[in-house]
């Protein structure tokens, strides 16, 4: 790119305030809808060997269905153990279609049947949000007849028979885990046991247990929870926590962790529609081997149970009740992370799957065009992120709300390593011993700068990392904040200065708030990061 396009570029984006017009508000289409809200399952924890919690008025215990007790009390304290367990016996198979369509899965089953590949067709069972409610569908899989111990072993298999269809390795519980719950009573020492599943109905609950597990912010956390919980001999024959509550119930506290309630009103709406479409979107996808719909994590939501709540939490879910956004007549995958950095990415640079209109990436300002390739110079990526470009997410500069402040660092960053601090995670990281880093090399980017591909030089290998997140986790001891970046070298020392936090898709939780102040309503925030999706109320 010829000099003067970044020039021109940078001096509009640290000089102009972004007067264009902002989009449209976005128009609501209601869709037949169910009366009630919604229950989801969300994981509080998995892989566990016992749990403690603590229970305000009434419960009711069950084993499966069975009620088994019956007990009104105030700060019961209680102790779960498991007793007897085996685990799941887990293979993989190699599935070439999932599908909806009968019809469709027996046409391409006689298809791959006619190739000589021995495939068979069977029915599963998966809950979905079909027809604005929560069901268990009959999906057809096809898939091949061998089993495998792990999908390294499918992947070999089709590579070994030159198999180009595009299977996948496909997980599934053969036998099921099996084991004992027991739940005590600290201060009575009464006892109740249940086979595989314990379900306990109630008021409140309090737990302690784990949160960000591998991210800079991993701890202990005590939190409280509505209505009911599951605990489940899970696949490994250990105990999962399982909090079932109306989708509505659950966005506020999904809300109120993933922003701060100081934030505008404007903004929480736009989080809780962009919230809603995601955990909708995602059942059925994610944690398949699980017993439960979604995590409490950044994998997909962070949820913070009842202390996340509060008034204007609670009002953004309710003013915003129902909504979801739409493409294709489809539910929008709304994905969005905390600082874009101010360009957003494309869906497709982050994870597998084909492109999504309403997923790529853009500048978050309103600046009607910008180079589609100007990331693609690694020059222009370094002006960038060595400058403060006049981007709504751009909490660097000028006076931002005290509720922001903790975004200020976020934007733009460093990090220094000397180099055996930098040779020593790269090996922990990615179990490659390159020996002494000598120099790192972004290979490929995306449309935000966001690396896509870099490869390590040490003095005994080189090595190429593919993907956002395994880019990010190779050069940190958790994760780098951002994989938009560049690389300083300064004698011995490894400075990386990046720009953002997060994968950069979809909404810029920054940014919006910031929109938010500017008088943007909530329809006008999702109309910029969701493009070409339709605000509808579904129930």
């Amino acid at each position: 790119m010829k000099k003067i396009c970044w020039i021109s570029l940078l001096l509009i984006l640290l000089s102009l305030q972004f007067n264009c017009a902002p989009p449209p508000p976005l128009e609501e289409k209601p869709l037949p809808v169910p009366i009630e809200s919604p229950l989801v399952r969300i994981g509080l924890a998995e892989n566990l060997t016992s749990l403690e919690f603590t229970s305000n008025g009434k419960i009711e215990i069950y084993d499966q269905d069975q009620l088994i007790a019956n007990i009104l009390g105030w700060d019961q304290k209680w102790v779960v153990d498991i007793r007897n367990t085996q685990p799941a016996t887990i293979v993989y198979r190699l599935r070439y279609l999932e599908t909806l369509d009968g019809r469709d899965a027996l046409e391409k089953y006689q298809s791959l049947k006619s190739q000589g590949l021995p495939v068979v067709l069977e029915r599963i069972k998966k809950r979905i949000f079909h027809d604005a409610a929560l069901q268990t569908r009959t999906f057809y899989w096809i898939l091949h007849q061998s089993e495998f111990e792990n999908q390294d072993e499918v992947y070999r298999h089709q590579w070994q028979r030159n198999d180009k269809s595009k299977g996948v390795a496909q997980p599934l519980i053969k036998t099921p885990p099996q084991g004992e719950l027991i739940i005590t009573n600290r201060e009575s020492g009464d006892q109740y046991r249940a086979s595989r599943i314990m379900t306990i109905r109630g008021e409140q609950f309090s737990l302690t247990l784990p949160a960000g597990e591998g991210y800079h912010f991993e701890q202990q956390l005590t939190r409280r929870y509505h209505d009911q919980l599951n605990l489940v001999i899970d696949r490994f024959g250990k105990l999962t926590v399982v909090n079932i509550i109306p989708i509505e119930t659950y966005l506020i506290g999904v809300v109120g962790s993933e922003m701060q309630e100081k934030f505008p009103l404007e903004a929480l709406k736009a989080q809780a529609v962009a919230a809603r479409c995601y955990t909708i979107a995602q059942i059925g996808k994610q944690h398949q081997l699980s017993p439960f719909d979604l995590c409490d994590e950044v994998h997909c939501h962070v949820y913070g149970g009842i202390d996340r709540e509060s008034p204007r939490v609670s009002q953004a879910v309710a003013q915003t009740h129902g909504r979801v956004l739409i493409h294709n007549n489809k539910i929008c995958d709304t994905f969005y992370a905390g600082v874009c950095g101010g360009h957003s990415e494309n869906n497709e640079n982050v994870w597998p799957g084909e492109p999504q209109i309403y997923l790529q990436g853009r500048p978050d300002a309103n600046i009607k065009k910008f180079p589609a390739d100007f990331f693609k110079d690694e020059s222009n990526v370094r002006r960038w992120i060595e400058s403060s470009p006049n981007v709504f997410c751009n909490t660097q500069q000028g006076d931002v709300p005290d509720y922001l402040n903790y975004t200020v660092k976020y934007f733009r960053w460093s990090q220094r390593y000397s180099q055996h601090e930098i040779s020593q995670i790269i090996r922990r990281k990615t179990g490659e011993n390159i020996g002494r880093l000598l120099e790192i090399v972004p290979v490929e980017r995306g449309v935000s700068g966001r690396l896509k591909k870099i490869e390590f030089i040490g003095d005994k290998k080189k090595i190429i990392i593919e993907g956002e997140l395994n880019i990010r986790k190779s050069l940190s001891d958790n994760y780098l904040y951002s994989s938009c970046f560049v690389i300083d070298r300064e004698g011995s020392e490894f400075i990386i200065k990046g720009a953002g936090w997060g994968h950069g898709v979809g909404m810029c939780q920054t940014g919006a708030a910031m929109r938010a102040l500017e008088g943007h309503s909530y329809q006008k925030i999702l109309k910029h990061y969701y493009q070409h999706a339709e605000l509808v109320k579904l129930y």
